[in-house]
């Protein structure tokens, strides 16, 4: 018997006003002095230091292997193109695949030569599967952003400033103002934040200002945010249930999804329902948690009928609280079930502008939730499993072939679909339901069973006996 599925509708904090407001802020760390001279002077880059680089990690490739540097040379035509993995580039393992990517990036990927002469990036990621080749081996000394003084650089991808915020990153160390910055992949690594030079603490302290007011409202509101999520929820599944009766009152035709899904679950060939799923739509496969595609998927189905859903909410009297909890920490493990909930805590009491300390500490807290860019899980429970009774009815007109329903299938309840009514129990509009559900193939009713509730006259009003 395939299992049940215990998915919650996926959500974002971001649509919380004051939220959009601190992701801009934030991402005003990205300005950098560092990082906006590295997007400026990237031509100087490629033009003084490249050259460099491409020697200093082929010379690294050869120490490796000798002779592996011309065999790369040998395959750029087939890396640009192939769609596979080249074993040629793996069978000496991790280590000299390292090197190889190091070498390959700097000697023709599109970041150093350009797009209309560079292999793309997603050519390099399908091989090497890294984003830049960080290892560390290419090292220039320019002058700090701060104090002008010579600073130590670590180039590990150039930032290609067509997407920058997709590319490569570096770092830098001043020994004389004791700046420090590291920017990979177009994201800040709290290099601002920890860095204790003049110029950046005067920085956090006017992105501190600036954010107050946007923080504020949102330590006051989230918890209610996280909860109107789930309530709403609630309702949507409600709403769903209520049009599948109207569908199936109609009549009308299942979707191709319905129809494929109960072809999937009679067959049995698999052994849950994200599996199903996952053949519906193969981008859900592995990555369903969280996911808006799998949400709306289930939603389809649960609407055509041939999946049924339980909602667990919880009604405790701090349920705002009880809700972001359960969004924002979400299977804990033991050793970060403390850890979350002190960020939680720090996030919710919001900071002093004037405490750079507090500012930092709220800021990381609020990034390690994930709060500006993550998916979180409404705090509503929702199982979700197959209507095998619907399922085989549409699966049969699926295909034309008849399959038997298991014995131990419990038919729905006629009265589900009954007018409300004061007469016997066994009137005539509770007759035309039972009916109604018998011949779409809802309910199994075995003929002494009928007899022994007073519906001797049903076998004969059946459509599926005249």
């Amino acid at each position: 018997m395939i299992d049940a599925l215990l998915f919650s509708k996926p959500f974002t904090f971001l649509a919380c006003p004051p939220i959009a407001e601190l992701k801009d802020a934030i991402d005003s760390l990205n300005a950098l002095p560092g990082h906006s001279r590295w997007l400026k002077d990237e031509d100087i880059i490629r033009r003084v230091h490249v050259p460099a680089f491409v020697e200093q990690s082929r010379q690294a490739l050869e120490t490796l292997v000798p002779g592996r540097s011309l065999m790369v040379d040998s395959l750029s035509e087939r890396i640009r193109h192939t769609p596979r993995v080249l074993q040629e580039l793996r069978e000496h393992g991790p280590e000299v695949a390292a090197a190889a990517h190091s070498y390959f990036y700097w000697r023709y990927s599109a970041d150093v030569l350009g797009r209309a002469q560079g292999i793309p990036r997603s050519a390099l990621e399908r091989q090497f599967g890294r984003v830049a080749a960080r290892d560390g081996a290419h090292k220039i000394i320019w002058d700090c952003p701060c104090c002008d003084h010579p600073a130590r650089y670590q180039v590990d991808g150039l930032l290609a400033s067509q997407r920058s915020s997709r590319q490569g990153g570096f770092a830098l160390e001043c020994d004389h103002c004791g700046h420090q910055e590291r920017v990979y992949a177009g994201f800040l690594h709290y290099g601002r934040l920890q860095c204790q030079c003049a110029a950046c603490k005067s920085y956090v302290g006017i992105l501190a200002y600036d954010m107050a007011r946007a923080a504020r409202k949102l330590a006051e509101n989230i918890e209610n945010y996280a909860w109107i999520q789930a309530a709403e929820t609630l309702a949507e599944i409600e709403e769903y249930k209520d049009e599948s009766l109207q569908i199936l009152y109609r009549r009308a035709s299942p979707s191709r999804n319905a129809g494929s899904f109960a072809v999937e679950v009679t067959s049995g060939r698999h052994e849950s329902m994200a599996a199903i799923l996952a053949s519906l739509d193969p981008g859900l496969e592995g990555c369903i948690e969280k996911n808006p595609r799998g949400w709306a998927l289930l939603c389809e189905l649960l609407r055509e009928g041939v999946v049924d859903a339980e909602c667990l909410i919880y009604q405790e009297a701090d349920r705002e609280r009880v809700a972001l909890q359960l969004s924002l920490l979400e299977e804990p493990s033991p050793k970060t079930e403390g850890l979350l909930q002190k960020d939680l805590e720090t996030v919710l009491q919001g900071y002093q502008p004037a405490s750079r300390e507090s500012f930092v500490a709220w800021l990381k807290a609020s990034m390690k939730l994930g709060l500006f860019t993550g998916k979180f899980c409404t705090a509503v429970e929702v199982t979700w499993r197959p209507n095998v009774q619907r399922c085989e009815l549409v699966a049969r007109n699926q295909d034309g072939q008849p399959r038997k329903l298991p014995d131990n299938a419990t038919p729905r309840a006629a009265t589900t679909f009954a007018a409300s009514s004061k007469r016997a129990p066994h009137a005539d509009a509770e007759i035309e339901a039972v009916t109604l559900l018998r011949s779409l193939g809802y309910i199994i009713v075995a003929p002494a069973e009928i007899e022994g509730h007073g519906y001797s006259r049903l076998g004969e009003c059946t459509p599926l006996n005249k």
